[in-house]
């Protein structure tokens, strides 16, 4: 389960596994404690929108004192629905905050230095948290249903195991607040998909229409890279179903903000 705070008006998820480590500072942010307006109320991370740069910039701000980040550290993703998984170096730091984002394409961030805030952006989308307890390797992918059957999660561990030398045993990966089964509906183009892919367990029909659950497709590809289950937390947060505290693409038609994944190695 993922646990939720409130800090000078701010309210955030944290992983109470990833906590134990004391390897990482790391949350997912809400809607809560933020300078944004109207849609965009109030923790609004979504640049390219009516909201203003300022605001978005000082949202920032207020995530990385609230989690005790070095705000000019942030390195952005750069989401294109595809399975790009950017290695961070120090010349990364900054991406996207204190200059412009200079990636093309990259759904997935993964580093083993210290200092530096990786940060992914959703709105129904599902983050999945990654920590190697051992050797200090941490990640962060956008698993989108394009991304999920590239299986991005699947390739972010198999890339631990390449780069770093990580091993499954070691790795914790935690699956955040993401739309869920009940409100996941999805065309008979994409249910098919996901069958051919996963198998008929992570498809449901309700009357005529698909529902689809990118959970169950992501959990079983971390198990099959050799992650034990009791390593994975799956939140089971419905960001449909708790549109108040969570921007939802789907239940306001667009009509939203950017909800944020932060994590840094201490």
């Amino acid at each position: 389960m993922f646990k939720l705070n409130r800090k000078n008006g701010v309210a955030y998820y944290t992983i109470p596994s990833f906590e134990a480590t004391g390897l990482v500072k790391h949350g997912f942010s809400t809607r809560e404690g933020g300078v944004s307006g109207g849609c965009y109320s109030s923790m609004n991370l979504r640049f390219n929108c009516d909201d203003s740069h300022e605001n978005v910039l000082e949202n920032y701000k207020i995530m990385a004192n609230t989690f005790g980040m070095d705000y000019e550290k942030i390195v952005l993703s750069k989401q294109v629905h595809e399975d790009n998984i950017h290695t961070v170096t120090n010349c990364d730091a900054g991406n996207g905050i204190m200059f412009e984002n200079k990636f093309k394409s990259a759904d997935g961030l993964i580093t083993d230095i210290k200092g530096i805030p990786l940060v992914t952006l959703y709105a129904d989308c599902v983050p999945v948290f990654f920590l190697d307890k051992n050797i200090g390797v941490a990640a962060l992918s956008h698993s989108g249903w394009r991304g999920t059957v590239k299986r991005i999660a699947e390739k972010t561990v198999e890339k631990m195991k390449k780069d770093y030398g990580s091993k499954p045993e070691n790795i914790l990966a935690a699956i955040g607040p993401s739309i869920q089964l009940c409100h996941f509906e999805v065309g008979d183009d994409v249910a098919e998909i996901f069958i051919k892919e996963f198998g008929d367990k992570t498809v449901l029909k309700y009357g005529e229409r698909y529902h689809v659950s990118m959970q169950k497709a992501i959990f079983m590809q971390l198990t099959e890279t050799g992650i034990p289950e009791e390593n994975i937390d799956d939140c089971g947060i419905c960001t449909y179903c708790n549109s108040e505290l969570l921007f939802s693409h789907r239940k306001t038609n667009g009509k939203r903000g950017n909800l944020g994944a932060f994590i840094e190695l201490i």
